[in-house]
């Protein structure tokens, strides 16, 4: 009796042993969390079985998904023998868009105490939905770039209607194919991580994350040297289409009293900007271009004195030079007709005293 009892204590531990050790073991879903829809309707379900339940009897594991009611054997996957693997191909029945699953495993353990193997199974704690994915992302093409790089982005199901969002910013999308959008990097914080999403009527779908790099603006002329007085063009080129409400740059310079200039926009839809720029007071230093996402550009700038009154007083030189000729001109022109008068004079006076001696002789 004694010996009955020691027996069933004993079946009894390892009956606790084998049920503590049986609730470590666990089934993992493989599968991916969203699978792309294809052709075929065909689609690969799989798990891994962690079993710490005592002595496994060998080549007891049969492993199952139970789909559509049905409890289906799985393949174990041969190059992951030793971390028992498993799948089965699911063809997905036409007309339907989902379906319910979940994974089972039975297996066999060595009991010592009475002789006999113990079955046991093990289930999953989760029934998984297989839901194949008609619209999704393939691969972004590009993972950085600056602002106003045209980007790529690979999938199915994309549609007229899908607009790129990049770090909460809506930017110009090019709907190329089904298959196939472009993107143009926005004008965002340099040296950063961004999320980029496609917005559409279904939705929002995450791609991926774009590092933004530091983008170089186009200046011309990239040195100013002007008089005071004068007005020059300066060309902003941003090298893409500016967004809706245009593109801010923003200018500064360290010798205000010597230049005068409005606010820089690039408009919507364009990619540069002529602004004119008046030269004030003398002075030399820079002008500072900024814009988000560009590194900051410096610009030379000298401002000469203005050469205004030089001219004036030219002029005037120039007049009173011109004065003078005229007035030695006409001293020495004087001279000559008085002596032209004074001889014709003289010849007069000789002719009237010839008459009169030829009066006074008759």
């Amino acid at each position: 009796m004694y010996m009955n009892n020691a027996k069933k204590f004993s079946a009894l531990i390892a009956a606790l042993v084998a049920a503590f050790l049986g609730a470590c073991s666990s089934l993992t879903n493989l599968t991916p969390e969203k699978v792309p829809e294809n052709a075929s309707r065909t689609y690969t379900l799989s798990m891994s079985a962690y079993i710490n339940d005592g002595s496994v009897v060998k080549d007891s594991i049969k492993p199952y998904i139970v789909i559509d009611e049905k409890i289906i054997p799985m393949r174990e996957v041969k190059d992951f023998k030793e971390e028992r693997i498993y799948e089965y191909d699911y063809v997905m029945p036409k007309g339907r868009k989902d379906a319910k699953y979940y994974f089972l495993v039975t297996y066999e353990v060595e009991n010592n105490v009475d002789g006999v193997n113990k079955e046991r199974k093990i289930s999953s704690r989760t029934v998984y939905t297989l839901e194949p994915q008609r619209r999704y992302v393939v691969d972004l093409q590009n993972e950085r770039g600056p602002v106003g790089t045209s980007i790529s982005i690979l999938g199915r199901g994309f549609d007229k209607l899908d607009k790129v969002i990049v770090g909460g910013v809506e930017t110009a999308t090019e709907y190329v194919s089904r298959s196939n959008l472009n993107f143009v990097v926005p004008p965002l914080e340099s040296g950063r991580n961004y999320d980029v999403e496609i917005q559409g009527t279904k939705g929002r779908l995450w791609v991926g994350q774009i590092r933004v790099d530091t983008a170089d603006m186009a200046v011309s002329p990239e040195v100013l040297e002007m008089d005071g007085g004068d007005i020059a063009n300066m060309i902003f080129n941003i090298g893409f289409t500016a967004p809706e409400g245009g593109y801010p740059i923003d200018v500064k310079t360290n010798i205000p009293s010597s230049v005068i200039m409005d606010e820089v926009v690039v408009p919507a839809g364009r990619s540069s900007v002529s602004v004119p720029i008046k030269a004030a007071a003398e002075g030399k230093g820079f002008l500072y271009v900024n814009g988000l996402g560009f590194r900051e550009k410096t610009i030379p700038v000298t401002v000469k004195a203005s050469d205004s009154r030089g001219e004036v007083m030219g002029e005037i030189n120039a007049m009173l030079d011109e004065s003078q000729d005229k007035a030695k001109a006409e001293k020495t022109t004087a001279p000559k007709t008085n002596s032209d008068k004074n001889v014709k004079n003289k010849t007069e006076g000789e002719a009237q005293k010839d008459k009169q001696k030829t009066q006074a002789a008759k």
